[in-house]
């Protein structure tokens, strides 16, 4: 547990504003789950905030196009909003609404996923044109270390990949871009997705491919398929295409998680996993 210190979060909040009082014993300062910041609930004055603060990334989060990525989904009601977003230090601090965060089992009830999918339906049909951020289709080759060779073999099959997408057809739509559960939420019986550090342009496959494999859709063959059939992916060109964006999800998240922990299994697995599949394709 990486619990910040009063001091801190009282430095914090005299700095931007949302308080004037440097007495500790008014702030009650407890953590959240997190997988790339650290994020604090802090109680104070009968008001309850959340308080962001940036964690290492092994890719370069580019926190003024995340800012205003995050500002145009907030104004289109695709997440919840911000109080204060420092683009220049990632600290982020928002009101606390009482969420039911998503749990990849979720994804198992037909209205709850359904939810999600409508979500994701009005981001990708929406009019917003986001800032360039993050894009699965270049990240992989930025950050794989080839004199490892599992890392070097999961790039070749991430570049024999990208040229199968472009034959198939790149689109250009706004994108979260990291939909594992937790990035779902329910707030006042409406789903909201949060945390935008990889939106950016992209293709609608990669977010549907992420979110199917980030929540392990596989195991459950029957849900798997009534999942594509929810999103409208069913001729062979369609499934094609989705199955190489999972091969590129399984790349980019896989090499992001050893370069968090080295030793990460889950991270080797999928590389693993990926380059199997490629394999399996005669890539």
């Amino acid at each position: 547990m990486n619990m910040i210190k009063a001091s801190e979060v009282i430095e914090i909040f005299l700095k931007y504003g949302i308080s004037n009082s440097k007495d500790e014993s008014k702030y009650e300062i407890s953590e959240l789950d997190g997988i790339t910041n650290t994020s604090y609930v802090v109680d104070l004055d009968s008001e309850k905030y959340v308080l962001r603060i940036p964690g290492d990334n092994p890719d370069v989060i580019n926190r003024k196009s995340e800012k205003q990525n995050t500002l145009k989904a907030q104004e289109y009601g695709l997440t919840l909003p911000y109080i204060i977003f420092d683009e220049n230090t990632g600290v982020k601090i928002s009101k606390y609404f009482d969420i039911y965060t998503y749990k990849s089992s979720d994804f198992k009830n037909e209205n709850m996923r359904k939810e999600a999918f409508k979500k994701l339906f009005d981001l990708h049909n929406s009019d917003l044109v986001f800032e360039n951020n993050f894009s699965p289709l270049n990240v992989f080759s930025e950050i794989a270390d080839i004199s490892n060779s599992i890392e070097r073999d999961a790039k070749e099959v991430g570049f024999e990949i990208i040229e199968k997408i472009k034959e198939i057809g790149i689109n250009n739509e706004p994108c979260h871009q990291d939909l594992y559960s937790g990035n779902f939420v329910v707030y006042d019986d409406q789903t909201y997705l949060i945390d935008w550090e990889y939106s950016s342009m992209g293709d609608k496959y990669f977010d549907y491919a992420d979110l199917f494999w980030q929540n392990e859709f596989d195991l459950d063959k029957n849900m798997r398929q009534q999942a594509l059939n929810e999103i409208n992916i069913q001729k062979k060109d369609e499934i094609e295409k989705f199955e190489y964006f999972e091969i590129l999800s399984m790349i980019t998240w896989g090499l992001w998680a050893l370069k968090r922990s080295p030793e990460d299994n889950d991270g080797k697995n999928a590389l693993l996993k990926a380059i199997n599949l490629g394999t399996d394709k005669k890539l």
